[in-house]
C-alpha cells in the first residue's frame, strides 16, 4: 500500500494558491494541460461563481501520485471571509504549504493563517512566489518573515538572477555549513559535534532535519514562480523527502474525522471524512462519538475535485466522501479511538443578517435550502423564526453575503435579498440572582426548580452543574434541564445570546404522578429569564484585532480615526517613511473605516482586521433587539405555546 500524505496550500489572497495546485497536478502527469484563474478553468475551482470572479470560496481536494506516493491536495480559499473553509480542511491536513507573495510580504491574513497552523501543531512549508518580480528583496522577505510569523525557518535553495524572467533556483546541499549551523540551533548533539569540529554523518543531519520539520519545530523556506512552474519541482521532492517518511499508525481499528460536508444532486448528502486508522468498506456500520450513534455507510467515493470515483474500501491516510449518514456533522468523530486534538475553530462570524426571498413563494424553499446550507457551513448558525417568518444567518463580510446570494441562486433558482447586516452583541449577567418556576399548572404537569445565575469572567462561556439530589428530581428530568440550557440562553433580557456566566441547579421538585420531561423543558426558560431579568445583563461586543500600515505624514489623523472609534493601539513601528500600528477596535465602528481609510491617503494605507474577543460595553453604545418569538417572560402565553395549544 502506497504512502498518503494530506496537503493544505494556504496564503493570503491573490498569492498563488490554485495556480500553485494546478501546477502541482499539471507537474506530476495528472493534468495534460494547464488551466487558468484569470480565465476560470482550473480544477479546483469549480463552482460557477469561482470561475466567475476568479476566487475560491470552498475548499476542494485533488490527489496526484509522485515517486509512488499518493498525495491529496487541498486548495483552500484566501479571502478573509471563508476562513472557516480554511478552518474545515485543517483537520483532514497533515502539512501546509504556506504561500506568501514576495512582492507583498507578510501579509495580515498570513499571520492569522499562522496563529493558527501554530495552535494545531501543524508541520509547514514557507514557499515564497513571484520572485521573478521586479525590485524584490528576498532578504527583506526572509527578515519579515522571522519578524512576522517565526525566526525557526531554514531556507534550502539559493536564488540567481532574481527579479528577472532568467530567475534560477539552486537547492543547497544539506551538508553545507549554513545548513549544519540552522541543526545546531535545534539539537544538542549537532551544536557538540560542530563547536568540536567533528564531521557530521549526513543521515544524521537529514534525521534531525525531518524530525525537527514534521514536530512544527523547524519551518524550510523554498522559492517559487508558480505560473511559470519554476521551483515546483523542487517543492514537490520537499513534500516526499519530507512527510512521506513518517510511519503511519499501526492501529488496526477504524477511526476517522469528519471535515466537510457537501451535497450531490444524486447521492444526497456527502460525508468527507480523513481516515486516521484502519479501513472501511461499504455497508459497513461506524459509531458516531457525538451522537452515540452507528451510521451505515452506502457508498464511498473518492473525490477529484467536483468529480467522484466509486471505491469498494478506503485506508489510513485516505480522504474519501461517504453516502448514507443522516446526521454527521464537520468535527465529528467516527470509531471507538479517542481523538486528542483541539476540534474549536478561531474563525467567529461577528455579523447576523435577514435572508428575503424575492417571491413569496419561495418562502419554504429558501428556508429548505438555508438548512442544507448550515448543514455545510455550522457557522452561518441558520435561525427560523416561524411567528415573524424571517429567516436570519451569521456571515463574515459582505463578500461572504454575494457569494451566498449567488450560490443560492445557481444551486436552487431561489432570487433573495439581504438586509444590511447588525454587529453581533453578546450578553452577560450583571450580578448573582436566582431564578425560580414552579410550573404545576394547568395540570398533568409539575416542575419546580431554582437556578443560580453567577457571571463569570470574560471569555469563560456558559458552565452549568447540579447540586439536586436524585431523591428531588429525577436524574432523567435534571438531564432535560442541562439539555434545554442552551437553547434557552440563545437570547437574553435584551434579545442577544448569553454568555460569560455560571448556572447552578440548586432547589428543585418533581411529582410522581404528573411530572413529565417535557415539563422541565418548558420551566428551564422561564426560570434563566426570570433569573436574568432580577441580575440584569451588560451588552458585549466583538473587538477586532487590526494591522494599520500607512504613510508617516497621516499619523496624526489615524490616530485621531482610532480614538473616535474607541478603539485602543500599541507604540507605531516606523519604517522607510511609513508606520505600522497594531490594537483592537470595536466592530461597530470601524466596518467602514478600510474603505475610509484608503480614501484618505489616496490608496497609500490599508488596514487588516480579524477578530479578537468580546468586551464590555455601555448601553446607550450597544444595541437592545427585540425577543425573537414568544418570550418566557411572557409566562402564560409561553406556556400555551409551547405546550401547542396556541393558535397561529
Amino acid at each position: 500500500m502506497n504512502k498518503t500524505i494530506n496537503i493544505s496550500i494556504l496564503a493570503h489572497v491573490d498569492a498563488g494558491k490554485t495556480t500553485l495546485t494546478e501546477q502541482l497536478l499539471f507537474k506530476s502527469g495528472k493534468l495534460r494541460q494547464l488551466g487558468n484563474v484569470d480565465k476560470g478553468t482550473t480544477t479546483t475551482d469549480y463552482l460557477k461563481v469561482e470561475r466567475e470572479r476568479g476566487i475560491s470560496v470552498l475548499a476542494s481536494y485533488v490527489n496526484l501520485q509522485y515517486k509512488d506516493v499518493n498525495i491529496n491536495i487541498i486548495d483552500t480559499p484566501g479571502h478573509a471571509d471563508f476562513m472557516s473553509e480554511v478552518e474545515r480542511s485543517l483537520l483532514a491536513t497533515d502539512a501546509v504549504i504556506l504561500i506568501i507573495s514576495a512582492p507583498d510580504g507578510v501579509q495580515a491574513q498570513t499571520r492569522v493563517l499562522w496563529h493558527i497552523l501554530d495552535k494545531l501543531n501543524i508541520p509547514r512549508i514557507i514557499l515564497v512566489n513571484k520572485i521573478d518580480r521586479t525590485a524584490v528583496d528576498i532578504e527583506k522577505v526572509i527578515k519579515d518573515i522571522e519578524k512576522e510569523l517565526t525566526s525557526s525557518i531554514i531556507p534550502i535553495q539559493n536564488i540567481d538572477y532574481i527579479g528577472t524572467d532568467a530567475v534560477d533556483i539552486v537547492s543547497m546541499n544539506k551538508e553545507d555549513e549554513f545548513f549544519v549551523e540552522r541543526l545546531a540551533d535545534f539539537d544538542d548533539d549537532i551544536l557538540e559535534a560542530y563547536l568540536q569540529g567533528e564531521s557530521i554523518n549526513s543521515n544524521t543531519l537529514n534525521e534531525v532535519y525531518l524530525n525537527l520539520v514534521n514536530q512544527a519545530k523547524l519551518f524550510p523556506v523554498l522559492f517559487s514562480t508558480v505560473k511559470m512552474g519554476l521551483g515546483v519541482e523542487q517543492l514537490l521532492g520537499e513534500i516526499i523527502k519530507l512527510f512521506s517518511q513518517k510511519e503511519d499508525d499501526i492501529e488496526e481499528r477504524f477511526s476517522a474525522i469528519v471535515f466537510k460536508i457537501s451535497h450531490n444532486q444524486q447521492l444526497g448528502i456527502l460525508t468527507h471524512i480523513k481516515i486516521l486508522s484502519g479501513s472501511i468498506v461499504k455497508k459497513q456500520e461506524v459509531f458516531n462519538q457525538r451522537t452515540a450513534k452507528l451510521e451505515k455507510i452506502n457508498q464511498i467515493k473518492t473525490v477529484f475535485s467536483n468529480k467522484l470515483v466509486d471505491a469498494d474500501i478506503a485506508t489510513i491516510g485516505q480522504l474519501v466522501a461517504v453516502s448514507g449518514f443522516s446526521n454527521a456533522r464537520v468535527g465529528d468523530v467516527l470509531g471507538e479511538i479517542e481523538l486528542k486534538k483541539d476540534l474549536r475553530f478561531n474563525t467567529i462570524p461577528i455579523l447576523t443578517v435577514e435572508v428575503k426571498p424575492q417571491n413569496e413563494e419561495d418562502y419554504a424553499s429558501l428556508g429548505a435550502a438555508l438548512s442544507q446550507l448550515n448543514i455545510e457551513d455550522p457557522l452561518l448558525d441558520f435561525k427560523w423564526y416561524k411567528d415573524e417568518r424571517e429567516f436570519h444567518i451569521k456571515v463574515n463580510g459582505w463578500i461572504q453575503m454575494q457569494i451566498l446570494e449567488t450560490i443560492i441562486d445557481d444551486r436552487f433558482s431561489i432570487k433573495t435579498d439581504f438586509d444590511t447586516p447588525t454587529i453581533i452583541y453578546k450578553e452577560t449577567p450583571r450580578r448573582t440572582a436566582y431564578g425560580y418556576e414552579e410550573y404545576t399548572m394547568p395540570k398533568p404537569c409539575w416542575a419546580v426548580l431554582k437556578l443560580k445565575i453567577e457571571p463569570l469572567v470574560q471569555g469563560s462561556g456558559v458552565q452549568y452543574s447540579s447540586e439536586v439530589g436524585v431523591n428531588d428530581v429525577l436524574l432523567k428530568y435534571q438531564k432535560e434541564v442541562e439539555r434545554t440550557i442552551s437553547k434557552a440562553l440563545e437570547q437574553g433580557i435584551k434579545g442577544w445570546e448569553m454568555t460569560d456566566l455560571r448556572i447552578t441547579f440548586v432547589e428543585g421538585e418533581d411529582h410522581v404522578m404528573h411530572s413529565r420531561a417535557g415539563d422541565f423543558a418548558i420551566a428551564t426558560p422561564m426560570a434563566l429569564m426570570n433569573g436574568l431579568k432580577e441580575s440584569g445583563t451588560s451588552l458585549l461586543e466583538p473587538m477586532m484585532k487590526f494591522t494599520l500600515e500607512a504613510p508617516e505624514e497621516i499619523l496624526g489623523q489615524i490616530a485621531s480615526d482610532i480614538h473616535n472609534m474607541r478603539g485602543k493601539f500599541d507604540q507605531p513601528d516606523f519604517f522607510d517613511d511609513r508606520i505600522r500600528i497594531q490594537g483592537i477596535l470595536p466592530a461597530a465602528t470601524s466596518m467602514e473605516y478600510p474603505v475610509k481609510l484608503a480614501s484618505r491617503s489616496g490608496g497609500k494605507a490599508f488596514i487588516q482586521m480579524q477578530f479578537h474577543s468580546y468586551h464590555k460595553v455601555e448601553d446607550e453604545l450597544g444595541v437592545s433587539r427585540e425577543f425573537r418569538g414568544i418570550s418566557p417572560l411572557d409566562r402564560a402565553k409561553y406556556i400555551l405555546k409551547a405546550r401547542k395549544a396556541l393558535q397561529e
